[in-house]
């Protein structure tokens, strides 16, 4: 197959919404893995066929097990967001799409306070608050979706009005 500049389009809708469902459940996953992990460790600081050496790995473990998969949800939201203003400039469309593509996203804004509500109602579980707790960034970005996915979209539509404008 012989690549073509030319002909690359671009997807930002159904782009924007798979990333906001995967970073929602990669958040919902993290949150019940360390619920897991915490149920598992106190089993393991109960034993008494362990030694202290395994002890004090798997508590090291669990102290550190919340940290960073918060730090990764983190990295892969900024990540997402910067492919996708980078992005922008590798695609070729005409400047009547982007109206077209701003109406769009509005589909992306009404799914995003779908899935912020819904982490909203997840996290006021009373099983999984004390550990919701401790991702603090996810909480925060998945609590703040419209407004987080709506300064990414605005950064955006200023990387591609400005492609416009240089001539790119």
């Amino acid at each position: 197959m012989v690549y073509r500049g030319s002909n690359k389009k671009g997807n930002a809708v159904i782009d924007s919404l798979t990333v906001m469902i995967v970073l929602f459940i990669f958040g919902i996953m993290s949150i019940a893995a360390y619920m897991t992990f915490d149920s598992i460790n106190d089993d393991i600081q109960a034993s008494t066929d362990l030694g202290d050496n395994t002890k004090q790995t798997s508590q090291q473990l669990y102290n550190n097990f919340a940290p960073t998969l918060d730090a990764a949800f983190l990295m892969a939201f900024v990540l997402f967001a910067i492919f996708a203003i980078v992005s922008v400039f590798f695609l070729d469309t005409h400047p009547v799409y982007f109206i077209l593509a701003v109406i769009l996203l509005f589909a992306v804004f009404i799914v995003g306070g779908f899935l912020a509500n819904a982490w909203d109602d997840v996290m006021s579980d009373d099983t999984l608050a004390p550990y919701a707790n401790e991702f603090r960034a996810s909480s925060f970005i998945m609590g703040h979706l419209l407004e987080s996915i709506g300064g990414v979209v605005v950064l955006i539509l200023i990387a591609l009005f400005a492609k416009f404008r240089s001539g790119v």
